[in-house]
């Protein structure tokens, strides 16, 4: 990292940078050299045109595919190299976007039995081009999605009902494995940090207000913890009449050791 920043100074660097370099996919750099090309302007229109056409991503042309391409167009020798601006991890530099996601599908398909599009946020119009568009190749390959809690799902400019239609809408699309991550980690957290707090505050009613009563009326099975350490309700409280109370095993492991007062 960069003299030891992090976060936004170090996107802040990666940024800058990317501005200065004014890197091209070899699509872009092809455009960008017929546009310089002193000809015609309907000569330089039909050359776009026929660029166009012959490299759109549906294609999924090799570099050495597009070359050819460039060639017969005119364009012999066009400077284009994907190393230099390559990540010091050896990492290649990719502009991702749903149609390189869609490409992507089409050549995982035949191998994979789900495909799974990373979004940035959220979005309806995403899901459906990308589904629509795998599947124009491989109409019965199944989808997934993640309901991301890293999604700032307030800022999607969905309404509460839109939200709540927003699984089975999805679904009607192919998504047919839709799930959460990280979803435990989140309500584990809120509910510590705030029961935490309120336990300062407020001692065991803060405890049986949120959570024991909370518990029964849910019928949360956790409500009876001690099935869930091992032992019925009525073995654990055996133990209650005999302090000290100690079972060993016939190879003179210790399996319970417990004391009441």
């Amino acid at each position: 990292m960069a003299a030891g920043k992090t976060g936004q100074e170090l996107q802040a660097i990666e940024d800058n940078w990317l501005a200065m370099a004014r890197l091209k996919t070899f699509s872009e750099c092809v455009v960008d050299a017929i546009n310089g090309m002193n000809i015609g302007e309907a000569e330089k229109q039909r050359k776009l045109n026929e660029w166009m056409n012959l490299s759109s991503y549906d294609k999924c042309l090799s570099n050495e595919q597009g070359r050819e391409i460039a060639d017969r167009l005119g364009l012999a020798n066009l400077f284009f190299d994907w190393d230099l601006p390559r990540t010091r991890e050896g990492f290649y530099r990719f502009k991702g976007s749903v149609n390189a996601a869609i490409v992507r599908g089409w050549a995982f398909a035949p191998h994979a039995d789900l495909i799974w599009m990373e979004t940035s946020s959220p979005d309806l119009v995403e899901c459906t081009e990308f589904a629509r568009g795998v599947k124009s190749m491989q109409p019965e390959i199944m989808l997934a999605y993640n309901l991301s809690p890293s999604f700032n799902w307030d800022a999607s400019g969905m309404t509460d009902q839109q939200m709540m239609d927003f699984i089975p809408r999805i679904a009607k699309l192919g998504y047919v494995w839709q799930f959460i991550t990280l979803a435990g980690f989140h309500a584990d957290a809120l509910i510590v940090d705030t029961f935490a707090k309120d336990f300062a505050r407020r001692g065991m009613l803060a405890y049986v207000e949120k959570i024991q009563r909370e518990e029964r009326k849910h019928g949360v099975d956790t409500l009876a913890h001690q099935k869930w350490s091992g032992v019925t309700e009525e073995q654990f409280q055996e133990t209650w009449t005999r302090p000290g109370a100690t079972n060993v095993s016939t190879d003179g492991n210790v399996v319970i050791a417990k004391s009441r007062m």
